[in-house]
């Protein structure tokens, strides 16, 4: 019986007969896809061409007329602009001063709102108009100002319209004469006294101090790097020296007054020594003023002690109140020590707009009780208010003097 030796030959047909499935199947689906594909192309196209039906009218009702807003006039709008009549006033006393139109708070009368000022002399020639009108014009943009007919007599300055001063000029006739009624001697001038505090530290900041037409009192640290060079340079320009004695704060040891400073443990005799090494080492100093102390200044025993010494030595002391407790002007007073109290503080805020604002104040209290006394610091600010004040502290009626003048004994 014959065979069949090589097997390849008896499986090609299967061989075959698979490749063929495997053709047919692709064939199969190629041609599903691209039915696919047309019967998807056919109903987007009819998709397309299908008229729209619009949806069936819902019943609504009919709208009210529209009714235009009214229009609201440019002048009904709230400015944004406030006025600060306070820094309003101070620029123009200050023109005023600078212009050289004397004044007291006697002119200055406040009638339904409108500060009026009654001035004695002619409304300042030259550029002064302009000067004032450009240095409003910087603070104030919605400011105007309006002259009298004839010009000269009488100023009216507005902000948004609305008139805030009103200065009124009255220069005397040319054949009037001034002069004072028989017998009628002028009034005493208000005295004013500025203590500069925590010197000895900056010699340039002493030095611009010196520099200015003021006769301020110069309060001088004990222990700082140029605590004796500063207390030679105030005597020698001229200026009162005091001792700003460090004492103990309320906030003590958090705040500390600095070395040497006077505290509540320590007993007399230690107090005692502590107050004359502050004296030996500041030249000159006729007087002391505290350097904080808010607590001690409260301490009836303490003060006492300081003032054993100073009443010794010839010495007076300001009371910087720096705590309303404070007993030091009434033990400096029971032990036979010329003393005085601070009015106020010019420099709370390190500001100088508000620093001008603290030496008006000043004035005011000068002018009702004949004296006021001021404390300060050398910041940069305070510099530079009380180089701008400068003319405004020396009107007629006011004069700045060492604090010595004006003790109670």
């Amino acid at each position: 019986m014959a065979t069949n030796k090589n097997p390849s030959r008896r499986k090609r047909p299967t061989s075959r007969r698979k490749t063929d499935r495997t053709f047919q199947v692709l064939l199969a689906s190629l041609f599903l896809l691209v039915f696919l594909v047309a019967s998807l192309a056919v109903l987007t196209l009819v998709q397309r061409n299908r008229p729209q039906v619009a949806p069936p009218a819902v019943a609504t009702a009919p709208s009210p007329p529209q009714v235009p807003a009214p229009e609201v006039p440019p002048c009904a709008t709230v400015p944004e602009e406030k006025t600060d009549h306070a820094a309003l006033q101070l620029l123009i006393e200050r023109a005023l001063w600078k212009g050289g139109v004397a004044f007291s708070n006697r002119n200055v009368v406040l009638e339904q709102g409108v500060l009026h000022y009654r001035l004695s002399g002619a409304l300042p020639e030259g550029s002064w108009y302009n000067d004032l009108r450009r240095v409003l014009e910087q603070d104030f943009p919605s400011v105007s100002l309006e002259q009298s007919i004839p010009p000269g007599q009488r100023l009216t300055i507005s902000m948004h319209k609305e008139p805030q001063v009103v200065l009124h000029f009255q220069p005397p006739a040319d054949s009037q004469v001034m002069v004072p009624p028989r017998g009628k001697v002028p009034g005493p001038k208000a005295k004013i006294a500025i203590v500069v505090d925590d010197l000895g530290r900056d010699l340039e900041a002493l030095r611009t101090l010196l520099s200015l037409d003021l006769d301020l009192t110069m309060a001088v640290m004990p222990d700082e790097p140029h605590t004796r060079q500063a207390a030679e340079l105030a005597h020698r320009a001229g200026r009162e020296v005091l001792v700003h004695m460090p004492m103990e704060p309320d906030s003590y040891p958090r705040n500390d007054p600095g070395p040497g400073a006077l505290l509540l443990g320590q007993d007399p005799v230690e107090i005692r020594q502590r107050v004359s090494a502050m004296f030996e080492k500041v030249p000159h100093a006729v007087g002391g003023n505290n350097h904080m102390g808010s607590r001690f200044t409260q301490y009836p025993e303490g003060m006492r002690a300081v003032f054993e010494v100073m009443k010794d030595h010839g010495l007076f002391f300001v009371d910087s109140r720096t705590s309303p407790g404070s007993v030091a002007f009434s033990e400096a007073r029971q032990a036979g020590v010329a003393a005085a109290t601070r009015d106020v503080f010019l420099d709370n805020y390190q500001d100088v707009e508000a620093i001008a604002r603290q030496l008006r104040e000043t004035v005011k209290i000068a002018r009702s009780r004949r004296q006021a006394i001021a404390i300060c610091h050398p910041y940069p600010e305070t510099l530079a208010a009380l180089k701008r004040e400068a003319a405004f502290l020396r009107q007629a009626d006011l004069q700045v003097v060492p604090v010595s003048h004006l003790l109670q004994r």
